[in-house]
């Protein structure tokens, strides 16, 4: 079941919740815009620290198109309200510099992890680097890069998809670059791009077209189909081949291709840096360790109602040196993802929970109303996949028609004992099915063992850049907009900053007593007393 026996017990403990002792976590996660998803936090949970502490307290905690801008964060006070300053973590973010509050990405990372540097200029390029598109952190023997790719879409012009591929490139670099200082390098965010034909369904799978209009066949006995000349020379969906031709997908599934194949060079790049799995110098830590599952996406059509028909597509990762992939990577196996069978806690104790209280309560709800009983549905399965992304068919899609139109998810959105069916019953490496009403996106987790952060890898023979110098403290306090201010507390004698000592954290703030000194874990925080006010209906977000 595992390949680092030292973290056995990570997974078969239902008490390891909090992954001090038994390993690092990292949560991924594209929320779609931090102020709303945070708002529901807060109102579900009370505060940030009480949600990822539900969570299993994550080492890190990186999000995506957060789209907050530097002066949303000015002083200390609005900072907390946006959960930039808790008291478990320290949060770094990167802004987009054109002033329209487009992209963003933030890490939070916990009081006990080392912080050497932060910084945005990740790329050394200032027409990427303002983007506020990518963010790194510095944790000495490793290095974290949270980033947001950006979107070009089916329809993109020429000159879209050469500024996705410049990104990429870019980011291709730092990364490379990264690990010739001899330093373990993660990667996790929304790429906005897929390279396996399983990471969409199979009707969204596309198929070549040539010049003259015709589709090849593998296979001796194998006929063509076509001509379908007003397709010649472009991808066409399984689906509407299957349709138009009069053969079944199935039959046309072993030649399709990835929805993204069609966005020139980004494919291409991406699988030369992780492909062949298992032999490239980088990791999908996804797709390496839960290689056989079906039909597990991160992120759904929201207007379209396709999370409740489990349509989507796998865009959101966590990549990862080959080195820190084989000796520091917790490798799960896939009864731990959510959806498969409901455990039997008189036939294995030792499994209970394999999904959260609450989704198997919800479940139980849905099936009795039904009139059906629970159906057993394999971890790898589509079935479970769906199971995962309902709920077990709790959630329910927004409707389009008739009384509730327009209502959105506000019908579920305060439903605790659904929105508690998001909390994994013990850190892994996997996906995390968090609401519908939170984000289009679910997040994805790895477990990382301590010596990510222990010893680093031995240098290579290219000379290593200099990290310690005063640029990237400015570069970090630039990630920390809110540190610029003195706090209330300093107007009315608070205990004097202390200095922090030779080879601790050289971040802004860990000059400040109590952040380095990490309080209790806050307590999880019963629903907000006052009434909550009804959710705004999901909008159609324009990805940029």
């Amino acid at each position: 079941l595992v390949r680092t026996p030292a973290f056995a017990m990570a997974l078969t403990s239902p008490s390891s919740m909090a992954a001090d002792a038994e390993g690092l976590m990292l949560l991924s996660w594209n929320v779609a815009g931090w102020s709303a998803t945070h708002g529901l936090i807060e109102r579900h949970y009370g505060s940030l620290d009480a949600y990822l502490e539900r969570m299993g307290s994550p080492a890190f905690f990186c999000a995506q198109e957060v789209k907050v801008q530097s002066k949303d964060l000015k002083n200390e006070v609005v900072a907390k309200k946006l959960g930039a300053v808790s008291q478990n973590y320290r949060s770094y973010w990167g802004f987009n510099g054109d002033g329209r509050g487009f992209q963003g990405v933030a890490t939070w990372v916990r009081n006990d992890v080392p912080v050497e540097r932060a910084t945005q200029s990740v790329f050394g390029v200032p027409e990427l680097d303002q983007q506020g598109r990518a963010l790194l952190t510095d944790h000495g023997a490793c290095a974290v890069i949270n980033v947001y790719v950006p979107f070009a879409g089916s329809s993109a012009e020429p000159a879209d998809l050469q500024v996705k591929l410049r990104f990429l490139e870019a980011l291709g670099d730092a990364m490379d670059k990264l690990r010739s200082q001899g330093k373990r390098v993660v990667l996790c965010g929304d790429l906005n791009l897929t390279h396996r034909v399983q990471d969409q369904k199979l009707g969204r799978r596309l198929l070549w077209v040539d010049d003259v209009g015709m589709i090849e066949r593998r296979g001796c006995d194998a006929v063509p189909l076509g001509p379908f000349e007003d397709w010649a020379g472009q991808w066409q969906p399984v689906k509407e081949v299957s349709a138009r031709a009069g053969v079944p997908m199935l039959s046309l599934g072993d030649q399709a291709e990835c929805i993204h194949i069609r966005e020139t060079g980004c494919v291409p790049w991406l699988r030369s840096r992780i492909m062949p799995a298992g032999g490239a110098a980088w990791a999908d830590v996804f797709a390496e360790v839960h290689p056989d599952v079906e039909e597990r996406f991160t992120m759904w059509n929201q207007m379209a109602n396709l999370r409740y028909i489990n349509t989507g597509t796998r865009i959101d990762y966590v990549i990862c040196d080959r080195e820190t992939f084989q000796d520091c990577l917790v490798h799960c196996h896939s009864s731990l993802l959510a959806g498969g069978r409901l455990p039997d806690p008189a036939a294995d104790p030792a499994a209970t929970p394999s999904t959260t209280t609450a989704t198997a309560e919800a479940a139980g709800e849905v099936w009795a109303l039904a009139g059906a009983e629970p159906a057993a549905a394999h971890p790898a399965s589509a079935s479970a996949a769906l199971n995962a992304a309902t709920n077990f068919g709790a959630w329910h899609a927004a409707a389009t028609f008739g009384l509730a139109q327009g209502d959105g998810l506000t019908l579920q959105v305060d439903d605790m004992k659904l929105n508690d069916s998001q909390f994994p019953p013990r850190p892994h490496t996997g996906l995390v099915y968090t609401p519908p009403a939170y984000s289009d996106h679910i997040a994805v987790s790895a477990l990382f063992a301590p010596s990510l952060l222990g010893v680093a890898p031995p240098a290579s023979a290219a000379a290593p850049t200099a990290v310690a110098t005063a640029a990237p403290d400015a570069a970090t306090k630039r990630c920390r907009p809110w540190l610029a201010q003195p706090s209330i507390a300093s107007f009315f004698g608070a205990t004097p900053r202390r200095t922090a000592p030779p080879g601790s954290f050289s971040d802004a703030a860990a000059a400040s007593a109590s952040e380095l000194t990490p309080p209790p874990l806050a307590k999880a925080q019963a629903r907000a007393a006052a009434p909550a006010s009804k959710a705004a209906a999901p909008t159609k977000r324009r990805r940029k």
